[in-house]
């Protein structure tokens, strides 16, 4: 349940959206494909997305006996809500839709992927990393 607790942190920790929202009766007529960030239900949504799909993974690959129980991922949902709703309800609309459309925790995971600039330079290591040596002739 661990990999489903960070990819729920992942999916749910984007960069911040517009955080103005429109108030009152209009906001009931807003199609939510054009709001800029996730709204409450959506967020909830998504957690129960990621445990359904880390659920579905497991169930895949381990005995049934180590699977969570319904009422154990209830409790996980409860608990995942209450911690990374207010960062969900932050995060930029675009990964909401990549991360509910996802079908299995790697893609959810890579919604978070930040797209690299045309400035960045990916052939160069990160620090710390030695590229390989050349091969002896």
């Amino acid at each position: 349940m661990r990999c489903i607790v960070w990819l729920v942190v992942v999916a749910c920790s984007s960069r911040p959206g517009d955080p103005r929202q429109p108030t009152g009766s209009a906001t009931a007529a807003l199609d939510a494909s054009i709001a800029t960030t996730p709204s409450e239900g959506e967020c909830s949504e998504l957690v129960t997305h990621a445990i359904d799909i880390g659920v579905a993974e497991q169930r895949a690959q381990l005995p049934p006996d180590q699977v969570p129980t319904q009422s154990e991922q209830e409790q996980l949902a409860t608990e995942l809500r209450g911690q990374f709703l207010p960062a969900c309800l932050r995060g930029a609309r675009e990964a909401y839709r990549c991360a509910i459309a996802s079908k299995t925790l790697t893609e959810l995971a890579g919604c978070q992927a930040t797209p690299s600039s045309s400035t960045s330079n990916s052939s160069v290591a990160p620090p710390g990393i030695a590229p390989p040596a050349p091969a002896a002739p």
